[in-house]
């Protein structure tokens, strides 16, 4: 027998237990990323209807199911093109794709370049730091400002000294996929500049933030993560004036940063010096 309270109000021990079965769904996803993860069985699992599950997953992780286990699925395949010198067909079979060319279109399509392009991305980026490009024509000018405030959560144990923060600002849900604008910030206060809406829903976009260590790797910032990550998120009024982003550590709950393009913008201000 599921459990459906569509219309009641959860409680806080009825949050508590969504947010449990939602963790344990979560790892069941990571551990074996190839299984079919299909919402009637992740559902069923924890005595719920798929419209409860979907609904309160979505409240939990800020995106579906679905989209929460492709974004993990991207995030692998672009750790394994980095790290490992596995084919791109052994890639797809590993994350569960049954078609390449399946695979090819969805990585292409969500991380903003093809699989054998981004191999070739972090080619060129290895051995590289964050502070390599330069960061000053990198932060261009030429559309509209929209300020960002950052400041570091309680606990985390970490000021903005020494981070290099890129804010994405993106027409989707997720971080994945083009940008429709971006800003680097180096402190507590920067600008991301803001195109035209490319997206279905112009009244509002999502603000996603990568901070790391400005000696972390390039690599990190293409594969979306990293030691000392910190991240943020949020959404901004299509012609807002700015935005308050607070850093905190990453949780398990959190949908990976599957866009490559912050690290593609860099890559055409990367110095031709010898890597370090």
């Amino acid at each position: 027998m599921s459990v459906d309270q569509t219309t009641a109000r959860p409680t806080a021990q009825g949050l508590s237990a969504q947010r449990e079965t939602v963790l344990l769904t979560v790892a069941a996803i990571r551990e074996d990323l190839a299984a079919p993860h299909l919402l009637a069985d992740m559902a069923a699992s924890g005595f719920y209807s798929q419209f409860h599950f979907h609904r309160f997953f979505t409240r939990h992780t800020g995106t579906t199911p679905g989209r929460f286990l492709t974004a993990l699925r991207m995030q692998e395949a672009k750790r394994l093109l980095a790290h490992t010198s596995a084919t791109v067909m052994s890639v797809s079979d590993q994350i569960g794709y049954q078609s390449i060319g399946s695979f090819t279109t969805q990585f292409t399509r969500l991380v903003g370049t093809s699989p054998g392009r981004f191999r070739e991305l972090v080619d060129t980026l290895a051995g590289h730091r964050l502070t390599d490009p330069d960061l000053d024509r990198a932060r261009s000018a030429d559309q509209r400002p929209l300020d960002c405030s950052l400041s570091v959560a309680e606990g985390v144990g970490s000021d903005l000294t020494g981070r290099v923060s890129f804010v994405g600002l993106f027409d989707a849900g997720l971080p994945q996929g083009g940008l429709s604008g971006f800003g680097i910030v180096q402190g507590s206060s920067g600008t991301v500049t803001a195109g035209a809406p490319a997206g279905p829903r112009p009244g509002q976009r999502e603000l996603f933030l990568m901070s790391l260590p400005a000696s972390a790797g390039l690599t990190d910032l293409a594969v979306g993560g990293g030691e000392g990550l910190l991240v943020s998120r949020g959404h901004v009024a299509d012609g807002g004036e700015g935005a308050d982003l607070t850093l905190r550590e990453t949780g398990p709950l959190d949908p990976p940063v599957v866009s490559a393009a912050p690290a593609l913008h860099l890559r055409s201000f990367l110095g031709r010096g010898p890597r370090r």
